[in-house]
């Protein structure tokens, strides 16, 4: 089976052919990953209980895929999801 990718090239395999991001396309993911982060972070505000408790579980089956090994990336992405919530927390108490 041959792929085509939006480069135009393709492969047998089922892999894609991705150039490496250039220096402005990592600035702009980045810029948008910190958006994405306040808003996140903002929606977090103003869950239910209920809600939070489902987030805090998902974040608990952050993990390897089935037979993989545990991941220094696995580990700080579940880390992440709480620093998320620790600063909701602060920015709750601001806002009240």
């Amino acid at each position: 089976m041959t792929t085509d990718n939006e480069a135009g090239k393709s492969r047998t395999d089922g892999q894609w052919d991705v150039p490496p991001l250039d220096h402005s396309e990592l600035v702009q993911m980045r810029i948008r990953l910190i958006a994405l982060e306040t808003i996140v972070t903002g929606l977090l505000c103003d869950i239910s209980t209920q809600q939070r408790a489902a987030i805090e579980q998902l974040a608990l089956t952050i993990s390897p895929k089935d037979g993989g090994q545990r991941h220094p990336l696995t580990e700080l992405a579940a880390a992440d999801v709480r620093k998320f919530f620790e600063r909701s927390d602060k920015l709750s108490g601001q806002l009240d």
